[in-house]
C-alpha cells in the first residue's frame, strides 16, 4: 500500500469517524505511534497534552477535530477509567462516532530505559525527571474494561511493532486490527502466568484492581495519587 490513494482508500474507519484513545505509560509508545498516524493518516488528528498543556486543551480540539469530521487520537496517559470517560463523554455528543482504545502494554522497565535515553521531550528535562514521574503514573495505571463503553480495544507490545518508526502499511495494519477487534478480551491471552492480584502496575501494593504480570512491576516507586490529569508536565492540575 502506498500513501496516496490506495493506502487511504483501504484504510479502517475511511469514511466513518472514532474517537481513539490512547492508554499506557510514560515512553511506553504513544507519541510515536500518534505523530505516524496522524502523518499517515491525516482523517486522525493528534491531540497530545504534553503540547497542549491542559486536558481542557485536548478537549477543545478533540471537539473541534469532531466537527470537522476528522477523528480525534487522544495522546496522553489516560491511566483509569475516569481519565478515560472524559474523551467517551465527548464522543458520545456526536452521534455515529465509534469509541476506539489502543494500549501500549510495554513493560515497566522498557519504558524506564526509553525514558534514560530520552533528550528531547517539551516537558520531561533530565532522566530523574522522567522515571519519578513513570513511577508515579504505573502505580495507577489501570487497564481498560469492556464495561467502560469503548467499541473496540487493541493491546500493542514492543513486539508487535519492534522497529522504531511506522510506515503507513504498519499503520494501517494496526488499524484493521482495531477495527476488528471488540471490547471483549481474555485476560489470560494478555498476561503472563505469574500474575498477582492488584491495581495496576503498583499492584504489589496491594488493594483493588485486576491482575497484571507481576514481572511489570517496578523494583520501587512513589505511591502518590495522581490527580486528573495525565500530562507528564500538570500532574497535580485537573
Amino acid at each position: 500500500m502506498d500513501q496516496d490513494g490506495t493506502l487511504q482508500d483501504l484504510a479502517p474507519f475511511a469514511g466513518t469517524q472514532t474517537m481513539l484513545i490512547l492508554v499506557g505509560l510514560v515512553a511506553s509508545g504513544k507519541s510515536t505511534f500518534a505523530q505516524a498516524l496522524e502523518r499517515h493518516f491525516p482523517q486522525f488528528r493528534r491531540c497530545n497534552q504534553d503540547e497542549l498543556g491542559t486536558r481542557q486543551r485536548v478537549e477543545s480540539l478533540a471537539h473541534r477535530a469532531l466537527r470537522e469530521g476528522l477523528s480525534p487520537c487522544i495522546d496522553r496517559c489516560n491511566f483509569d477509567a475516569i481519565q478515560r470517560s472524559h474523551w467517551i463523554n465527548i464522543a458520545r455528543q456526536f452521534p455515529g462516532t465509534s469509541i476506539s482504545v489502543i494500549v501500549f502494554d510495554t513493560p515497566y522497565q522498557v519504558c524506564s530505559a526509553r525514558l534514560q535515553e530520552r533528550t528531547s521531550h517539551p516537558t520531561i528535562k533530565d532522566p530523574q525527571q522522567g522515571q519519578s514521574i513513570l513511577a508515579r503514573f504505573a502505580s495507577d495505571l489501570q487497564f481498560p474494561q469492556p464495561n467502560e463503553g469503548h467499541d473496540h480495544i487493541l493491546y500493542l507490545k514492543p513486539s508487535d511493532h519492534p522497529r522504531t518508526e511506522y510506515t503507513g502499511e504498519d499503520i494501517g495494519l494496526i488499524l484493521q486490527r482495531l477495527q476488528a477487534s471488540s471490547t471483549y478480551f481474555k485476560r489470560g491471552n494478555l498476561s503472563a502466568p505469574n500474575q498477582i492480584q492488584g491495581r495496576g502496575y503498583g499492584a504489589h501494593r496491594g488493594g483493588r484492581g485486576h491482575r497484571f504480570p507481576s514481572s511489570r512491576l517496578p523494583k520501587s516507586y512513589s505511591g502518590a495519587r495522581l490527580n486528573d490529569m495525565t500530562s507528564t508536565s500538570h500532574i497535580a492540575q485537573r
